[in-house]
């Protein structure tokens, strides 16, 4: 789409004029006249036509529009939280809170379970715990096999249909 104006406008002779009540083949110096008793702009809809197609209509609001449209696409960072086997509940809800509002900013989160010493003996407990966060948090949640207990957290993606 671009704004037709008077030395533009020399190289088209006759267009269509589409609008809400309008669509009929003018000269090029009257849909000019129109749109500018209007205040608004006229604007090339589709060039490729004969004759081409013209539409009056305010361009700055559909530039803004698309602008406003167009949102910059953050790619997803994988982030990771640590926990220990021992951990009490208030910091366990503390560090659930804190993978929610990242999840929320469209992160991934990895959690992992430290294990030190004689912990290492009931890997059991850390599996749990791994389980106890996926169930705090509704998200998208996968388990990572290996030594280590871990998982990965994904935001859910809402599809929103118009």
């Amino acid at each position: 789409m671009e704004v037709i104006n008077r030395t533009t406008a020399q190289k088209l002779n006759k267009v269509r004029m589409v609008g809400k009540a309008t669509n009929e083949i003018v000269h090029i110096l009257e849909a000019l006249e129109m749109a500018e008793a209007d205040g608004l702009d006229l604007v090339l809809v589709s060039a490729e036509v004969q004759p081409p197609v013209v539409r009056i209509q305010d361009f700055k609001k559909i530039e803004y529009e698309r602008k406003k449209a167009r949102k910059v696409h953050k790619p997803s960072v994988l982030k990771e939280i640590q926990f220990k086997v021992n951990i009490s509940d208030h910091d366990l809800q503390t560090k659930i809170e804190k993978i929610k509002s990242l999840l929320d900013q469209g992160d991934k989160v990895k959690i992992s379970v430290r294990l030190k010493g004689r912990e290492r003996e009931n890997p059991e407990r850390a599996e749990s715990l791994v389980d106890r966060v996926g169930k705090g948090v509704t998200c998208k949640f996968s388990k990572v096999p290996g030594p280590i207990p871990s998982a990965i957290l994904e935001p859910i993606k809402v599809v929103v249909k118009k």
